[in-house]
């Protein structure tokens, strides 16, 4: 996320827009990785959200829809969960981290899995546009005080 925080407003804007217009191709290319019910109403909230701006005012709606078909998607797709330890191994402190439980998804799954990962990273991107149009007017309405 660190290079999102160099680019200009439109640059940061262009990519989101970007992002959503590949995340809609994506979906339409996993017919078979989504109920036709949700594929349909992914793609329509992901293409609602690309219309109308990542900073419309309902956008919040859209993304929730989006985010909530893919999890629960994801969900059916898990076959089950392993820990996993994330962390080190210091040689004087021993292992330094915590066991995670990471779930083991179908191939389908997987799939579904990367379309959320790369939703959350549009809307990371979206939350660092917002914070930067908000300083923007805040800063400017302080000049003009």
């Amino acid at each position: 996320m660190k290079y999102h925080d160099h680019l200009s407003l439109e640059d940061l804007w262009a990519r989101i827009l970007l992002g959503l217009d590949v995340m809609h191709d994506a979906v339409q290319h996993t017919a078979d990785a989504l109920l036709p019910t949700d594929q349909l109403a992914l793609l329509g909230a992901v293409a609602a959200l690309r219309e109308e701006g990542p900073l419309a005012s309902a956008a919040a709606n859209h993304i929730a829809c989006a985010l909530g078909i893919l999890e629960a998607a994801v969900a059916r797709e898990t076959l089950g969960h392993r820990n996993v330890f994330d962390g080190v191994n210091d040689p004087e402190l021993g292992a330094i981290g915590q066991v995670r439980s990471v779930p083991i998804l179908s191939e389908k799954g997987a799939d579904l899995d990367a379309h959320l990962a790369h939703l959350r990273m549009v809307l990371a991107m979206r939350d660092l546009l917002a914070a930067r149009v908000d300083a923007e007017l805040q800063i400017a309405s302080l000049k003009a005080a």
